[in-house]
């Protein structure tokens, strides 16, 4: 796989991966700020609002016509949080030409609907349409009570937020249902107005293009006057060490939810980054990894129990599901097994099946373009560029000390529990 080409013009940065190995072309486009709470709501909504219509195609329907006539063509939205930023994503993906009997460019039709939905949506009296951001109030409220609903995601980012609390990483993805009635159509496209202008753009284009002719395409389609902020400052992962945090919500649930939160105290762009991947992999990624073999297998405390690692913010948590009277016995593995790996108690085997199983994870991310361009935007965000193929070479070089190492760098900070009403009494 080769490397992305990269071209700045418009305030954007265009990056280009030419591979024959696709036969469509995927063109993702990400708009990058700040997460503030004075309008993580507003940015959260935005993305939505514009996928209703265009004012070549104003409606919802008329944009998927479009869509449908570039021989199926898709075109959908995300809201990201990536360390202290977050992002609104638009990623496209279209046929490429190349291999249909037609005379169409299909690349360039696509690059006209999504410069469309980002220069020209539908607008009324200085705002969007105010039917249109009504009803993704109404939307974005049934996306926020889906993560409440789901308990799994709920107690993830409850644990998270009371980490993080003060930190701009603590502000929902998706903001706050309180202020969605405060937010005008006109207040609203202000904010965009002022986001397109000034928030660094990352485009990616993936397939089996000529990057030289992409970007001429993508800077006259897309590129207008912007006075575009600096790139990035760096996440705040600084923290205080403190006693651990104990949070216990309750809810009508019936399968308690242990998350456990740890501080890693390694940055993105370290050099032990890959030691770091290495540990979390053995300790709870994997189906061998310490976590499901000793929380789960050996003493059948837990539905599930894994940890995941967030290198641009330098955190690593621990989710389970557990019987609400085996939390506190869960939680005692899940603390003696980081204990164990900070004095040294790895395996050879783990080591194995731990890089191949990452190995394989990398090899396979190889054929999703979007898992390629998000792995881009997270060096970009994060400081540090590492293809796929760079991160299997280092991994193969972490040692067992390596982990070690980084091991005993990992501070556990908080538990949170989600529980039952009735355990209100004593919790």
């Amino acid at each position: 796989m080769s490397q992305f080409v990269t071209r700045e013009g418009h305030g954007m940065h265009v990056h280009v991966l030419p591979t024959k190995k696709y036969k469509m072309t995927t063109i993702v486009v990400d708009l990058v700020q700040e997460i503030r709470a004075e309008t993580v709501t507003g940015m959260a909504l935005i993305p939505y609002v514009l996928m209703r219509g265009t004012k070549q195609h104003p409606t919802a329907e008329k944009l998927q016509l479009a869509l449908d006539d570039l021989y199926g063509a898709t075109l959908h939205t995300a809201i990201l949080k990536k360390g202290d930023r977050q992002v609104i994503d638009f990623t496209m993906s279209v046929p490429n030409e190349k291999f249909l009997n037609t005379e169409e460019n299909l690349f360039e039709k696509a690059l006209e609907i999504i410069a469309g939905v980002f220069i020209d949506p539908v607008t009324e009296n200085g705002g969007f349409s105010p039917e249109y951001v009504n009803a993704e109030k109404e939307q974005q409220k049934k996306r926020m009570a889906a993560i409440i609903d789901d308990k799994n995601s709920y107690a993830r980012e409850r644990c998270l937020e009371e980490m993080t609390k003060g930190q701009p990483f603590s502000l929902p993805r998706l903001g706050f249902e309180n202020e969605l009635e405060t937010i005008t159509p006109q207040e609203l496209y202000s904010l965009y107005q002022k986001v397109i202008k000034t928030a660094p753009t990352q485009v990616y284009v993936i397939g089996d293009v000529e990057p030289e002719q992409v970007f001429e395409q993508i800077f006259r389609a897309l590129g207008f006057e912007r006075t575009v902020q600096d790139l990035f400052a760096p996440s705040q992962r600084a923290h205080e060490k403190r006693e651990v945090k104990r949070v216990v919500d309750h809810m009508d649930v019936k399968q308690g939810k242990l998350n456990v939160g740890f501080w890693t105290n390694l940055d993105y762009d370290s050099d032990d980054y890959c030691a770091m991947l290495m540990f979390n992999g053995i300790y709870g990624t994997f189906p061998h990894s310490k976590l499901f073999l000793n929380v789960r297998e050996k003493n059948s405390l837990a539905y599930y129990a894994s940890s995941r690692h967030d290198g641009l913010k330098g955190i690593l948590y621990v989710q389970s599901g557990v019987e609400f009277a085996n939390m506190e016995k869960a939680l005692a593995i899940i603390v003696e097994q980081l204990e164990e790996m900070k004095k040294g108690n790895i395996t050879d085997q783990e080591l194995d099946f731990t890089l191949k199983g990452y190995i394989n994870a990398f090899k396979t991310s190889l054929d999703q373009p979007t898992t390629l361009a998000d792995s881009h935007l997270n060096g970009l965000v994060g400081g540090k560029m590492r293809s796929h193929e760079e991160l299997i070479e280092q991994l193969q070089k972490v040692t067992k000390d390596d982990i070690v190492r980084v091991a005993q760098g990992v501070q556990l900070d908080t538990v949170y529990m989600l529980r039952d009403k009735e355990g209100e009494s004593h919790a």
